[in-house]
């Protein structure tokens, strides 16, 4: 048979993992209702399904099919294993502080795991806890009386990976005084091992170094300083603090060179392998990153110790399949994603490139040079969705702090496990300061550069077709040369004309956008002639998400309601050039400052800051033909609020302060928390918003009809 009419290679593991991802995926935009992404899973599948036809691939298609059926309902097995049954009422709750404790920025109040929880004496998963005025222990048995609020699975369109990494199905709050201690030193086996190692760490090599490199052996960032955190996100080396397959592949490295000098058989080193991994894997907490580079690691071990021929696809496929049958919302997991598009990139473009660079480089700075860039190209699709900075340098950055890495990873491994049983090697850790030190000096040089960029969410189109871009580039699709150009070239014009559209404004239509970003209300305002404002504004990333899931491109004018600083640099971020506001102002350029009687238009939209006397009550915002008045956010006066409520809002934005709905029966509230006038049954309420409950919600205006629909 001619080579070049088999355009694929057989690896039906790997098309089996991408088949239970896409429905996994496919699941979630129907749980979502997001008909856009059902028709472009739709069209995945016709295409395999033409393809195998044409071909006459019988078995795999119904392979494929199977898989992806399977998928379909193992999403829902998912959600059903980790959502916990909604609890209304105050409930008595006992659990046990775990290590997973993160403290505020002035060190007074923490958000903790509490694990070992019972509810009434029954037991359910986990809780993220805030404790107000923290003086707990880890392993603290604790026992207190609040109301549980269930966490949510997606705000706009986002998976929460902490909950389902964490198994935290509920979150709450508690103040110190109002908790009672029940036992003490409940600490698990692991915990153990990471605290032991953690102070030995901070005793060698000081507070700062001690969390960075914790950090770097465990992936676990809570005490890790924000300035060396945003250097290493600025320069592109971040992943050297998630414990990944780098990780990984030098422990591997470490442990076959250890098992060559005993010469052993290959049942022998496959245990001590496949445990010395698991072991591992069960300090790091088990992450998928983790799990994949210790699969992966365990079937190359494999089949050199047996002399078989190991498959890069197939290995990738079977360990990503493992994990997804054990935890199967792992493939809405950015981190997930990354990890394993990063490795299928690295297959993908490391050879080809590695092929060119020989020729005009060592074999050693080609190889390293290739991996790097490979890897790069293929977390580059997500980085706008976590940290929406690209360092055009971070190729180089890598080159010169990986082999600094590859020498200091395995010493402070080894070490810092040694130190806690024989304290008078800590001279090596102390050692470990300098290469951390240099690490961490050059991440602040690069980190500098303004050779970068910060990176809009990809449409998941262009992510798609990005990648099949470099399937199709790559060895793996064998066809001559003249179709491949053809292919790819294809495939580039199809990726920039979808990445083109992202940019285009389509018309979003008349609207109330109402949501929380856990502390501020967030209301974005969009009339007929498709001119949006936005009131009020706290998060960066929170209100970006917001705006690309409304396709909003354009937010010009931002009205300041709250009295405290408001956040220049995310009213900058999300485009926002001009701030209206009625005090004194702040001196920023962008603002422009109303006296306090002053009406206002800006576009299609009429503005009026309310006071009663010289307090500020609210902002009175109308557009086509509604009117909206949105409470500034502190306590206000009986009075006050009976003078505002003569007027007949159509919608009245409360925020936290639903206590004040009674004043306004006769209009539509949205605040955060249930009140009165939710409950009641009048027709105007159904568009109460409960944040908890049912999340960012969109009301959309025809001609004084509103209809509303939650965004998350």
């Amino acid at each position: 048979m001619n080579k070049t009419s088999k355009i694929l290679n057989s690896r039906p593991i790997f098309y089996g993992f991408l088949a239970l991802l896409l429905a996994i995926s496919t699941a979630k935009f129907i749980f979502e209702g997001n008909l856009k992404y059902i028709i472009f899973d739709a069209l995945i599948l016709i295409l395999v399904f033409a393809y195998c036809l044409w071909k006459k691939r019988f078995k795999i298609l119904i392979f494929i099919f199977a898989i992806f059926t399977f998928g379909l309902g193992w999403f829902f097995v998912g959600m059903g294993s980790f959502v916990g049954r909604e609890i209304k009422d105050s409930v008595n709750v006992v659990g046990r502080i775990s290590d997973d404790i993160k403290m505020s920025y002035y060190d007074d109040d923490a958000t903790v795991i509490l694990k070992d929880v019972r509810v009434n004496s029954n037991k359910i998963g986990n809780i993220r806890l805030t404790i107000s005025d923290f003086d707990l222990e880890i392993g603290d048995v604790i026992s207190f009386t609040t109301k549980l609020d269930n966490v949510k699975m997606f705000e706009l369109g986002t998976f929460n990976l902490s909950a389902y990494r964490d198994k935290t199905p509920y979150i709450a709050q508690v103040s110190s005084k109002d908790i009672s201690i029940q036992g003490k030193n409940k600490i698990s086996f692991d915990e153990k091992c990471r605290m032991a190692v953690k102070s030995t760490l901070f005793k060698n090599m000081g507070k700062e170094n001690g969390a960075y490199a914790y950090a770097i052996l465990f992936g676990d960032k809570n005490e890790l300083s924000s300035d060396i955190y945003n250097s290493f996100v600025s320069a592109g080396i971040v992943h050297l603090l998630t414990t990944s397959g780098l990780h990984v592949s030098f422990l591997i490295a470490i442990l076959a060179f250890i098992l060559k000098k005993l010469h052993l058989k290959i049942i022998p080193n496959l245990i001590l392998c496949f445990g010395f991994l698991l072991f591992y894997s069960y300090l790091c907490g088990f992450t998928p990153s983790i799990l994949r580079a210790g699969l992966m690691g365990l079937v190359l071990f494999f089949t050199r110790l047996s002399g078989k021929c190991y498959d890069n696809l197939n290995s990738l496929g079977f360990s990503g399949c493992l994990i997804l049958l054990f935890s199967p919302l792992s493939a809405l997991d950015n981190g997930f994603l990354m990890s394993f598009f990063c490795v299928l990139s690295i297959f993908m473009i490391a050879p080809f490139m590695i092929k060119y660079l020989k020729k005009i480089f060592p074999k050693f700075i080609a190889e390293s040079f290739a991996v790097s860039v490979s890897a790069s190209l293929g977390i580059l699709p997500f980085c706008g969705r976590i940290f929406a900075n690209f360092n055009f340098l971070s190729f180089f950055v890598n080159l010169i702090v990986i082999p600094i890495f590859t020498i200091i990873f395995p010493i402070m491994f080894v070490f810092s496990f040694l130190c806690t049983f024989l304290p008078f090697l800590g001279f090596m850790l102390k050692l470990c300061n300098f290469g951390l030190d240099l690490i961490k000096n050059i991440a602040d040089f690069f980190g500098q550069t303004k050779l970068q960029t910060n990176l809009k969410p990809i449409d998941i189109f262009v992510e798609a077709g990005f990648f099949v871009t470099l399937f199709a580039f790559s060895g793996f699709i064998i066809v001559n040369k003249k179709f491949r150009k053809l292919i790819c070239l294809s495939l580039l014009v199809l990726c920039g004309f979808l990445y083109a559209l992202t940019y285009v404004q389509l018309p979003v239509g008349s609207s109330i956008v109402y949501g929380f970003d856990g502390s501020y209300s967030t209301l974005i305002l969009t009339n007929s002639s498709n001119e949006s404002v936005i009131v009020d504004f706290g998060d960066e990333e929170y209100c970006q998400r917001l705006l690309n899931l409304l396709g909003v491109k354009n937010i010009s004018t931002g009205f300041v309601l709250q009295k405290p600083t408001v956040l220049i640099d995310s009213a900058r971020e999300i485009g926002v050039s001009n701030l209206i506001r009625c005090d004194e102002g702040q001196g920023y350029d962008e603002e422009v400052v109303y006296s306090p009687d002053a009406t206002g238009v800006v576009g299609g939209f009429n503005f009026k800051y309310r006071f009663y006397g010289n307090t500020l009550i609210g902002l009175e915002i109308k557009f086509d033909k509604t009117s909206v008045f949105v409470l500034r956010d502190r306590n206000t006066t009986e009075k006050a609020l009976q003078e505002i409520s003569n007027v007949n809002y159509d919608f009245v934005v409360l925020g936290k302060h639903e206590k004040y709905a009674k004043y306004f029966s006769k209009s539509k509230i949205l605040a955060y928390n249930e009140n009165e006038v939710s409950q009641s049954e009048t027709e105007q309420n159904r568009f109460f918003s409960t944040f908890q409950r049912n999340g960012n919600v969109k009301i959309d205006i025809i001609d004084k009809k509103y209809t509303r629909r939650c965004l998350d």
